[in-house]
């Protein structure tokens, strides 16, 4: 019974099985079996019928047949004669059966051979022995790209740089992917691993088809479509090292940029990054964008975490939420998409703002460099536990107690239960020291056009010794000792108008007596 021939792991091994040995007449054939799928391990009986091209039916020479040869790990060799060394091309028909079987089984198709030796001309499907990767390899030994292809299309090209050290290439292009897949030329260490399409309406199912690109130096697209890593413009260095991971319609321009993935997003800072996201752009130097929608990281250092058309347009900024805006420098015109049309402020923008927007349909645009700004339509809490509680009323509240109403009034914490070590205090004591106190009208460094009027902190804290330290005064403390001192100011003019009531009572007396005697 004949074996069961895996006709195409057999054809691959043919590649490379004709070889002329010194003699001129003598060839060596080399090749693989497999049988029943799996490399083939026994005595087979062959027969090799040679033509000139691929549909002759003439062959060049009568089959041979060999009979009861060894095939170990799928692995044979033949030697025979044959009048074959003139033939331009040769192409193999081969037959097999068991040994001593009766009928052969043709192997389907021909394999065009080669006149070499396998190893280091053609490797085996199931792999080779005996190799030395010093000799033996596949690939070019000039200055040739190597290519392979799939459905005779480009599907791998690896191409040496023209840049050499030592005499060798520095490095390679990889592309791989589509064969529409393209590295600009002079464009050395390019990899693109795969993806890219035609362009024009080349996929089925998707929209916006175009190949992937390399423009400058060291750049990478590993997949996606319409993806490019570089310019494309001035020098092939200028824009180096980009990177773009995947999605589609991904700009890397910015030397050193990332683009993780998404789709339509540019990152044209250098060393700038975009994770994902759809329409985001990068472009100060340093800048980032999380991901999200239609954000812009457009000065040096500012960063979008995700969210949807907010623009970090300061130095070293940051804006994230919904529609939370800052402003950008008067150089950074025409940025697109979320910075588009803002008003600008100076050479810097709002440098150092940083602007958290709630989701509302409304932008909120920062008013100056270095603040701190946040919308939050449901109010903000600051605490130290995990519970968060934002009660009617209030705008900011906190774990402590403490609370700004929506109204604007900042509310203490005062409660009893809250407090210790409660003593006594001497109100008219309290109001001597309110007395010996020094007032003075000023105003802070900060604001020299603001006044103000109370005492200053070491003052107050030698008066009175409240509060955690010297520099301080806690409005708290200021209350209270107000609050003291009317209270002491209350007990003395209560005494004062008693001693004086008496006085009084006592002139009353005098007087009534005196108009008793005259009369």
């Amino acid at each position: 019974m004949s074996p069961l021939l895996n006709s195409r792991s057999f054809a691959f091994a043919l590649l490379a099985a004709l070889a002329p040995t010194t003699q001129a007449a003598e060839f060596v054939y080399q090749g693989q079996l497999d049988d029943r799928g799996a490399p083939a391990n026994g005595r087979y009986d062959l027969r090799i019928a040679a033509f000139g091209e691929a549909q002759s039916a003439q062959p060049l020479t009568a089959p041979i047949t060999f009979r009861d040869v060894a095939v170990k790990d799928g692995r044979f060799e033949l030697r025979f004669d044959a009048a074959l060394a003139n033939a331009p091309e040769t192409w193999l028909e081969v037959a097999v059966r068991d040994a001593g079987a009766r009928e052969f089984a043709t192997v389907a198709g021909r394999s065009k051979a080669i006149r070499a030796p396998l190893i280091g001309a053609c490797w085996s499907s199931t792999g080779d022995a005996g190799t030395n990767p010093a000799t033996n390899f596949l690939g070019t030994s000039d200055a040739q790209p190597l290519v392979l292809r799939t459905a005779n299309v480009q599907s791998l090209r690896i191409e040496p740089s023209a840049q050499t050290f030592g005499g060798s290439p520095i490095t390679a292009n990889v592309i791989a992917g589509s064969s529409a897949n393209g590295v600009t030329a002079g464009v050395r260490g390019a990899t693109i691993a795969g993806g890219g399409v035609p362009s024009g309406n080349s996929d089925p199912d998707l929209a916006g088809e175009s190949p992937n690109a390399v423009a400058d130096h060291f750049g990478t697209v590993s997949g996606g479509y319409a993806n490019t890593a570089g310019d494309a413009a001035g020098t092939l260095a200028d824009r180096a090292f980009a990177t773009v991971g995947g999605g589609s319609v991904n700009l890397a321009r910015g030397a050193s940029s990332t683009i993780g993935g998404g789709e339509q997003n540019t990152a044209s800072g250098f060393y700038s990054a975009i994770a994902g996201g759809s329409q985001n752009f990068a472009w100060g130097h340093y800048s980032s964008v999380g991901g999200g929608y239609d954000n812009s990281a457009g000065a040096d250092f500012a960063t979008v975490p995700g969210g949807d058309r907010n623009c970090a347009g300061g130095g070293a900024s940051w804006a994230g939420g919904s529609r939370a805006k800052v402003r950008p420098s008067i150089l950074a015109v025409g940025l697109g998409n979320s910075c588009d049309g803002l008003p600008t402020n100076g050479i810097s923008g709002d440098e150092g703002t940083f602007l958290w927007a709630d989701h509302q349909a409304a932008d909120v645009v920062s008013t100056g460099p270095n603040q701190f700004l946040v919308r939050a339509s449901g109010g903000i809490w600051l605490g130290t536990h995990s519970a968060p509680s934002i009660p009617a009323g209030r705008f900011l509240n906190t774990s402590t107690g403490g609370y700004l109403s929506s109204g604007g009034v900042w509310t203490d914490a005062s409660s009893r239960t809250l407090k210790t070590g409660f003593a006594p205090v001497d109100a008219e004591d309290v109001l001597d020291r309110v007395l010996a106190l020094p007032i003075s009208e000023w105003s802070y460094r900060v604001a020299p056009q603001v006044r103000h009027l109370g005492p200053v902190a070491e003052d107050f804290h030698s008066a009175f010794g409240l509060g955690e330290g010297a520099m301080h005064v806690a409005s708290l403390d200021s209350a209270g000792v107000a609050l003291a001192a009317i209270q002491g100011l209350n007990a003395r003019l209560e005494s004062e108008n008693a001693a004086l009531r008496a006085e009084l009572a006592a002139l009353r007396t005098l007087v009534e007596q005196a108009l008793a005697e005259d009369r």
